[in-house]
């Protein structure tokens, strides 16, 4: 049996592990690392933060706020046990598929945050789909998970303008009635 009785004493007890104690309300689930470090991509996530902001909130940008430097255990338990459990929504950047988002939204479905998903209308929820290989034929399918987890809000935009103004609207709205 674990020491911890509850998520919130464990977020607590990695928060002395780390001595890490900042507090954020919006957690943007996107990439952090890639080719994309100092791409327009980072500077969507930026004017993203400023919109969180806008509504009087914190948020965590993990292009910001995760130093590469840290040892891989760091890297991933801030965010997705420190960070995401004590926030209160996530949202779902699907504009560039991420390993690490997909984690990042998985912490938040385990620990019942609502999510928010962000996504270019062109693409629709394509992002969401994953390739997998039969293991007995060898055919490779498509597969789409669905939705699961505590879904908030599905934001479809055509244009960086439209997205943000769109979450500022969402982000209000839940604020209000959060």
């Amino acid at each position: 049996m674990s020491k911890f009785k509850s998520k919130f004493d464990l977020v607590e007890g990695l928060r002395d592990i780390y001595d890490y104690r900042e507090k954020f309300d919006v957690f943007l689930a996107c990439t952090f690392e890639s080719c994309e470090r100092g791409n327009e991509k980072f500077d969507f996530y930026d004017k993203i933060g400023k919109v969180v902001e806008s509504v009087g909130k914190k948020p965590y940008l993990p292009h910001k706020e995760i130093d590469l430097n840290w040892p891989a255990e760091k890297i991933y338990d801030i965010p997705n046990q420190i960070v995401i459990p004590s926030s209160d929504i996530v949202i779902g950047y699907l504009g560039v598929q991420s390993y690490a988002a997909g984690i990042m939204i998985g912490s938040a479905f385990n620990y019942r945050i609502p999510v928010s998903y962000l996504y270019e209308k062109e693409s629709g929820l394509d992002a969401l789909k994953y390739q997998r290989t039969d293991l007995f034929t060898g055919e490779t399918q498509t597969v789409d998970p669905g939705f699961r987890g505590n879904i908030y809000d599905l934001i479809e935009f055509e244009n960086e303008e439209e997205a943000l103004e769109k979450l500022k609207l969402s982000l209000e709205v839940f604020y209000k009635h959060g």
